[in-house]
C-alpha cells in the first residue's frame, strides 16, 4: 500500500462523518430528479445487467492534483450496490462503524451508468464489465483529501463484484 493511502486511511478514520457525506454525495452513483424511483414497476432492459447485489473489492479515490494521494475506502470500510429491475438502486457505504445509504434511479447512457440519489445531485461514472459479474466503474468526484473543508478534484476506480 502506498504511504500516502495509509495516511489517508487514517485521517479518514479519525473523521468517518466527513468521509461518509463526501463519498456518498460524490461518489455513490446514480439518479435525476422527478419522480419517486420507487414508483417505477417496470423491468428497464439497459438495467438488466447491473441487476442484484454487488459489492465494492476495489473501491479508490485519486486525488487528481496529487495522483499519490490514494484513499482505499475497502481498508476501512465497506461498500455495496443493489439495483433492481426498474433500476431502483440502494447504495450502503459503511466506514468506521458509521452507516450511509442512498436510494435513487440508476440509468444506463451507452457506456456510462448515471446514479441519481432521490435526495442530491447525479453522478455519471463509465463502466465495464469484467466478467458477467464483476462491473469496474469510473468517474470523477471530489474529495477533501486534506480535510481543510474544501474538496478537490479526484476520481473515483470501483470493482463491484455480484453477490
Amino acid at each position: 500500500m502506498h504511504p500516502s493511502t495509509v495516511t489517508l486511511a487514517a485521517r479518514a478514520r479519525k473523521c468517518p462523518q466527513r468521509v461518509l457525506i463526501v463519498l456518498a454525495a460524490a461518489v455513490l452513483l446514480v439518479g435525476c430528479g422527478g419522480s419517486d424511483p420507487t414508483d417505477v414497476t417496470e423491468p428497464d432492459p439497459d438495467v438488466a445487467p447491473f441487476v442484484g447485489t454487488w459489492e465494492a473489492v476495489v473501491f479508490e479515490v485519486t486525488n487528481l492534483a496529487d495522483q499519490d494521494q490514494v484513499l482505499d475506502v475497502v481498508a476501512i470500510g465497506s461498500f455495496s450496490l443493489n439495483v433492481q429491475p426498474s433500476g431502483f438502486y440502494t447504495a450502503t457505504l459503511v466506514v468506521e462503524e458509521s452507516l450511509n445509504v442512498e436510494n435513487g434511479q440508476l440509468t444506463v447512457i451507452g457506456n456510462s451508468i448515471r446514479l441519481g440519489p432521490t435526495d442530491g445531485q447525479a453522478t455519471t461514472a463509465e463502466y465495464a464489465f469484467l466478467g458477467p459479474n464483476r462491473v469496474e466503474l469510473n468517474g470523477p468526484t471530489e474529495f477533501d483529501f486534506n480535510f481543510d473543508g474544501e474538496p478537490e478534484t479526484a476520481r473515483a476506480r470501483i470493482i463491484l463484484e455480484r453477490t
